[in-house]
């Protein structure tokens, strides 16, 4: 195997980066003859064409995306590293990204956030927020540091830590329960819409999950979405009945604004997971913030 120049790499991710040689080459201070040097070294190194660059095309090829993934993995965690190594006193420090649905990182994160750059004032913290397991997969793919999220799958490469649990509940508007048929039991739900966080159910189906059991329901009909508030504003509005987060619900319930639907189920709580790369477990940067967080929740 043919070694690299880490500044050849460097180059190449730049220049994907800002979508040009010359770019790259001014923040890099790199002359823009040298520049184009090394790019042909890097692809000769590899052995393919990594972009493609004209007066009117600058793309990466296909061997260019699976490299830059790659290369970007890289080089975050020898930054992270050499950042470590010569900050004074073993201050961490760095820029941490954290990937985390909207609704939880107001929940989760916002409590303890303040107190938690108040400790480690050299650490930039970045929240990027998404509604969607999809959107947080795509921040993990594009370098996000940490994840939090609601569930887990078998045979993802992240680590998951769990990290809390969210009781759930089942509530419902009193306008919406006026104008349908009581609920005393599980079965009564099939006459009913039915408004839901879940995405593994099909189109009129539901999963209700107990210590004993997963139950699946038939209804009438069903609403999802991974926004925990939408679900919420349409409970409101009377249009169904919905599961909810307990944080989220338990407010509008005791205002009598909603009207919790077979109290008696005990549902089992959503688990909430920090997650993060298997080869970066040992950055100081993340194992600081996995770890202050998990002291946090462990003692809450």
């Amino acid at each position: 195997m043919k070694d690299f120049s880490l500044s050849d790499v460097r180059l190449f991710t730049k220049a994907a980066q800002l979508g040009g040689l010359t770019p790259a080459a001014e923040v890099l201070k790199v002359p823009k003859a040298s520049a184009s040097r090394q790019l042909q070294r890097l692809e000769a190194t590899v052995g393919h064409l990594l972009l493609h660059r004209g007066a009117a095309r600058f793309a990466l090829t296909e061997e260019g995306r699976e490299f830059l993934a790659a290369a970007q993995h890289a080089l975050t965690i020898l930054d992270d590293v050499m950042l470590n190594l010569s900050s004074d006193g073993g201050a961490v420090s760095g820029r941490l990204r954290v990937a985390v649905p909207h609704y939880y990182g107001r929940e989760l994160l916002m409590k303890h956030l303040p107190a938690f750059m108040a400790a480690y004032p050299r650490l930039e913290v970045a929240i990027e927020t998404g509604a969607s397991r999809a959107d947080l997969q795509r921040h993990c793919a594009d370098m996000a540091d940490v994840v939090i999220r609601c569930g887990r799958d078998d045979g993802e490469a992240q680590v998951l830590r769990p990290l809390a649990m969210e009781p759930l509940m089942l509530c419902a508007a009193p306008a919406y329960l006026v104008r349908h048929a009581p609920v005393a039991g599980l079965q009564d739900l099939a006459a009913h819409r039915f408004l839901t966080t879940e995405a593994d159910g099909g189109k009129r189906e539901v999963s209700l999950a107990t210590a004993e059991k997963t139950h699946r329901v038939r209804v009438e009909s069903v609403f999802q979405s991974d926004d925990p508030e939408m679900v919420l504003r349409l409970a409101l509005s009377g249009r169904g009945i919905a599961l909810l987060p307990q944080s989220l619900a338990r407010p509008q319930v005791d205002s009598a604004m909603l009207v919790q639907v077979l109290p008696s189920l005990a549902l089992k709580p959503h688990d909430i997971y920090l997650g993060y790369l298997p080869a970066r477990r040992n950055t100081p940067k993340i194992r600081t913030f996995v770890d202050y967080f998990l002291d946090v929740f462990r003692a809450s």
